[in-house]
């Protein structure tokens, strides 16, 4: 009987271990087909993503060039030498590392330069980008490649690759119009983050580069790098190819842009210029300037702190950015006012030498005196006392809705991203950057443009091309460009009054050194702001012009910074940035003239 109990235990012992057996198998069979059959497209998909890494890498910038073909910006082969890291691998990071020091340490008296990586940037590398290639040469000229190349098959695993670095052929020109670029992590077009690494591509830091950084970009392209257990890349493909940015053209004129800054050499000043037409941007220039190729590949610390630091400011754009007080070319602007307010352009008004308000003396620059001067020739001999009177007959709230009318207090709207709005002040603004009530003497200073009033070259521009087309035009950088035109709500007889003025500042006025020999005739308006007191008190010049005046097609403004007079220093200049666009009379032609 015991025998029997214990042959059935074992029965039921062996049952339960192939029922076990039996399930397990089961389980086994089913867990495979879920894996090799039912599943096998998704398996495959986690392990190619295990094993795969996907990688952005930039499209190639488009060009800056203006319309007679003159490239400003564009892109130059360089030539780098990289280090695979995969073939220095070694178990532990810091072994890899020295691997690949040890390495470059070899190289370096055969390249006869040091390597630009240092221990922290390849350790850094090889926690955030293993599977990249890291650079460790930049630039390579002829003779490092050649040399390179030599004894590259004593190096495996370093390449030599070319890559792509911003370039301004003209150096220096137009320097503060083109701006210049820096380098980011390449931004997503499409909203797409899947990529595992993100190259690096040029993105505008300043100027055009960055106001037109997203027309200018190229589309990024994608590659896949297959790599192994510890991230280091064995194979790659390419998915999609990238694409080059399009070209940026630009409306300056060459020759005007370079006559502009040759007067503006050595000294510190701006002019910008403006097709009134159209509001096509001719000529914006700044000094002192800098040279952008001094930005690239990087920008140094040390070379952006001397330039920080420098007190001419070579940074600072002074065509759109520098805010000065305009002189005597807003008496054109306080005319406008004082038609308004019923004074005619006909009617006299006594100059005596100085415009006497309470204990303010505004003196002119007739030191006895005008006598009965109208607005032709109040214009003409840039007369304070006539304008201190003319302004104060249209009050202050009328000279400042006048000056607003002609866009001043406003950003002009131009396409480009460094611009100051200028100051057109009130009783509220006084009150709140001074905390100071508006005084009576406000009035007649603001009047002569001289005070709390700021303006930039880029908005006297504009101001004098709206007073030779009768139009305000919105200005723009990319040629081609639709533009806003906003007429001045002024009738025909008040144009034509200023108009006649500024024609006899250029024929016989304090101007008149602007149109000596000039093909076209010109009119302008002269300007001389005293800024500073005491030891630092000097004197900006300036000028406004439209050309040729009967039909403008340029409308001009320059201002030198510490100047003798809007006469006698910057008229002349202008004359030169208009010759560069109209040319000159011939000797025989002049003796025609003078005939």
């Amino acid at each position: 009987m015991k025998n029997s109990a214990n042959h059935r235990t074992g029965d039921i012992t062996c049952l339960a271990f192939a029922a076990l057996f039996l399930a397990g198998f089961s389980a086994l069979a089913f867990k495979l087909e879920y894996v090799q059959l039912d599943n096998v497209a998704e398996m495959s998909y986690y392990a190619e993503r295990q094993s795969v890494r996907r990688v952005k890498f930039a499209g190639e910038r488009g060009r800056i060039l203006t319309a007679d073909g003159t490239i400003l910006a564009a892109n130059r082969p360089t030539r780098a030498i990289v280090v695979n890291p995969d073939s220095y691998q070694l178990r532990t990071w810091d072994s890899t590392v020295s691997n690949i020091l040890s390495t470059l340490s070899r190289l370096e008296p055969i390249i006869e330069r040091p390597s630009i990586l240092q221990a922290k940037d390849i350790r850094k590398h090889l926690e955030k980008s293993i599977a990249m290639p890291i650079i460790a040469w930049r630039d390579l000229t002829d003779e490092e490649l050649a040399r390179f190349s030599e004894h590259q098959l004593d190096f495996p695993g370093l390449d030599c690759e070319e890559t792509l670095e911003r370039i301004y052929p003209q150096g220096s020109f137009a320097s503060h119009l083109i701006g210049y670029v820096g380098r980011d992590k390449i931004k997503s077009i499409d909203g797409d983050s899947r990529a595992y690494y993100v190259g690096f591509e040029m993105r505008g830091r300043a100027g055009l580069e960055v106001h037109y950084d997203s027309y200018l970009r190229g589309i990024p392209g994608e590659m896949n790098l297959t790599v192994d257990a510890r991230g280091f890349a064995h194979r790659q493909t390419t998915v999609l190819e990238s694409q080059k940015g399009p070209d940026l053209v630009v409306s300056l004129d060459t020759a005007m842009q370079k006559a502009a800054e040759k007067v503006l050499e050595g000294i510190s000043g701006a002019c910008a210029a403006i097709d009134p037409r159209d509001g096509s941007v001719l000529v914006l220039a700044s000094s002192p300037a800098y040279d952008p190729n001094d930005f690239v590949p990087v920008l140094r610390t040390a070379l952006w702190k001397d330039l920080s630091k420098d007190k001419s400011k070579p940074l600072l754009n002074r065509a759109t950015s520098g805010s000065y007080a305009p002189g005597s070319t807003f008496k054109t602007i306080t005319a406008f006012a004082a038609m308004q307010a019923g004074v005619s352009p006909t009617e006299e008004i006594e100059c005596s030498g100085a415009f006497v308000l309470g204990k303010m003396k505004i003196r002119c620059t007739g030191v006895w005196g005008h006598g009965p001067m109208n607005l032709e020739r109040a214009l003409a001999k840039s007369c304070n006392p006539y304008f201190c009177e003319a302004g104060m007959r249209a009050g202050t709230n009328l000279l400042i809705r006048t000056a607003r009318k002609f866009g001043l207090g406003e950003k002009t709207g131009i396409d480009f991203s460094d611009e100051a709005r200028g100051v057109v002040p009130d009783a509220e603004w006084k009150k709140e950057h001074w905390n100071e009530n508006w005084y009576p003497g406000d009035l007649p200073q603001m009047s002569i443009g001289q005070g709390m009033l700021l303006v930039t070259p880029l908005q006297m521009a504009r101001v004098a091309g709206a007073i030779g087309t009768g139009y305000l035009a919105t200005p723009h950088l990319k040629a081609g460009e639709e533009t806003k035109k906003i007429p001045l709500p002024f009738p025909k007889w008040q144009l034509d009054a200023v108009k006649k003025g500024m024609n006899k500042v250029v024929q016989s006025g304090t101007g008149k050194r602007a149109g000596e020999r000039l093909n076209v005739k010109v009119a302008g308006k002269t300007g001389t702001a005293e800024v500073g007191a005491g030891a630092t008190r000097r004197k900006n010049a300036w000028f406004i012009a439209y050309a040729p005046a009967e039909n403008p097609t340029v409308a001009l403004a320059i201002v030198i910074e510490c100047g003798e007079s809007g006469g006698a220093t910057a008229a002349p200049k202008a004359r030169e940035i208009l010759k560069a666009k109209f040319g000159e009379l011939a000797a025989i032609e002049e003796e025609e003239e003078a005939l």
